[in-house]
């Protein structure tokens, strides 16, 4: 049986203070040093989070797919190393991607993406990710598509169902319960592109589902942040129940917003001619409530030949650039899709500029 994690009262809360007052007289007294929280608990809200994404996907190139324990985390332990080097403080790592767990779970099966033998696992790998990055002082915050179903291509679950808000409830109570992660954190995933209905109506039903996790996430303790990657096209947004309008100028819905701009500045549409500045500014404008924005950078697509997007092979320093513009316009950070782009041959030129800012 997994030992629960304690729910912060509001009592807890109010005596907080005072603890830390005497923590503090102590260190003063005693001449030693304080530092608030354990390697192995959670960690501080970065001033500026600089975020990685650690897909599914991932898990095979960086050596976590189907090993023993040792060997998970050896590897787990290079890919943290790694994430130091490029001056990252925030993981955030798959734990739902498919209606499966990347823990043992008594609700969900084991991700097939970390473990795919007769055999159940032996060990669990949310519990060494989450120990380790608070080892590296980095926070873990447990990335969850909400409504996906068992593949890309598999029907989702129906956001108008309250079965199946209850089941996403379920799973970030099992969560919360076991595994001191900082944060969770949605994707992009909604309602599946063509659904039938109003957005309006799909707004209406996400936006319920959306609510509610929020009061959940915090009622396991005000520190612990929820916040949502949506797509960077916002009218695709809006045609998928993704509300970005509402969670950005509504309090009570997210933490923060991390919207995927994977465009360079070297790419005009018909549309609009600086495509990741001009669609940046697009949501600042929305930003009513001024929560924190962190938006995406297309790692993946570094050193890139595509007609789509020129300019990721004209530049090799389109990363840093963007780095830079987020925060000229105020931005509290930024998150790096993904972990496996660490390794890659044709991101090296991107990554060496990236890291020239510091």
């Amino acid at each position: 049986m997994k030992k629960k994690r304690r729910r912060r009262t509001k009592a807890a809360a109010a005596k907080k203070p005072v603890v830390i007052g005497i923590l503090v007289f102590l260190a003063v007294l005693t001449g030693t040093t304080l530092w608030y929280g354990s390697k192995s608990g959670p960690i501080p809200q970065p001033e500026e989070v600089r975020g990685v994404w650690l897909a599914y996907v991932d898990c095979k190139p960086l050596g976590l797919y189907n090993k023993s324990k040792q060997e998970f985390t050896d590897n787990a332990q290079r890919f943290f190393k790694s994430c130091e080097k490029n001056k990252i403080n925030t993981i955030y790592f798959h734990v739902r991607a498919f209606r499966d767990a990347a823990y043992p779970s008594e609700k969900f099966p084991m991700s097939r993406y970390l473990w795919d033998r007769a055999e159940p696992i032996p060990y669990d790998p949310l519990k060494i990710m989450t120990d380790l990055a608070h080892k590296h002082e980095m926070q873990l915050h447990a990335w969850l598509n909400p409504y996906r179903g068992e593949s890309l291509e598999a029907k989702i679950l129906n956001p108008a169902k309250k079965a199946s808000e209850q089941e996403i409830l379920s799973c970030v109570d099992e969560i919360l319960e076991s595994y001191p992660v900082d944060g969770i954190h949605f994707d992009d995933y909604f309602y599946k592109e063509g659904a039938k209905g109003s957005n309006e109506k799909k707004a209406e039903h996400v936006n319920r589902m959306v609510r509610k996790v929020y009061q959940r996430v915090k009622s396991y303790g005000e520190d612990i942040q929820f916040g949502i990657s949506p797509a960077g096209n916002i009218s695709y947004c809006e045609s998928i129940g993704a509300d970005v309008k509402t969670w950005m100028r509504t309090s009570g819905y997210v933490d923060y917003v991390m919207p995927q701009l994977y465009w360079t500045d070297n790419h005009s549409a018909s549309w609009r001619k600086h495509m990741f500045t001009d669609t940046l500014k697009e949501w600042i404008s929305l930003n009513k409530n001024n929560i924190p924005l962190y938006p995406g950078l297309a790692l993946y697509r570094a050193g890139e030949k595509g007609s789509d997007d020129p300019g990721w092979e004209k530049s090799g320093g389109n990363i840093a650039r963007q780095v830079e513009i987020l925060r000229q316009q105020g931005c509290k950070g930024y998150a790096l899709f993904s972990a496996k782009d660490f390794y890659r041959k044709g991101a090296k030129k991107e990554l060496r500029n990236y890291r020239k800012k510091w």
